[in-house]
């Protein structure tokens, strides 16, 4: 995806689909990467395999993904970021750092990669029925 940062204009396919097309700004700037009512935040934990599964589990938490020492969390935008702290802790995760945060193409992709998958899951679901 560094890569992807430096081009002009980047598309997304998701099972031979084109799911977006556009600039890195207006990627990052679609309502499905950060939907109305949401901010994006940066968690920086030591431990961020086990910090991930517990964040998942967390309420207000609608997506998280690992992005090399860091968690990349989308919430909802009145999670406060100390009770969130206080909730991973609790779970005895050591957390260095929650800082609000643009949206990368990573998360532009992986964003839209949930919401295809879902969508998908509901279209095989709608086919059975």
């Amino acid at each position: 995806m560094d890569e992807a940062e430096r081009c002009s204009r980047v598309a997304y396919i998701y099972f031979a689909k084109l799911i977006a097309d556009g600039t890195p700004n207006s990627l990052r700037e679609l309502p499905d990467v950060t939907p109305a009512g949401t901010i994006r935040v940066e968690i920086t934990t030591p431990e961020v395999t086990r910090a991930l599964k517990i964040a998942r589990q967390i309420p207000g938490i609608r997506s998280a993904t690992i992005f090399g020492q860091s968690i990349h969390a989308l919430i909802e935008e009145h999670f406060d970021f100390d009770d969130l702290r206080a909730q991973l802790q609790k779970q005895e995760i050591v957390v260095a750092e929650i800082r609000p945060l643009a949206p990368s193409l990573e998360d532009v992709f992986v964003e839209l990669t949930y919401k295809n998958q879902a969508n998908g899951a509901k279209e095989t679901e709608a086919n059975r029925a």
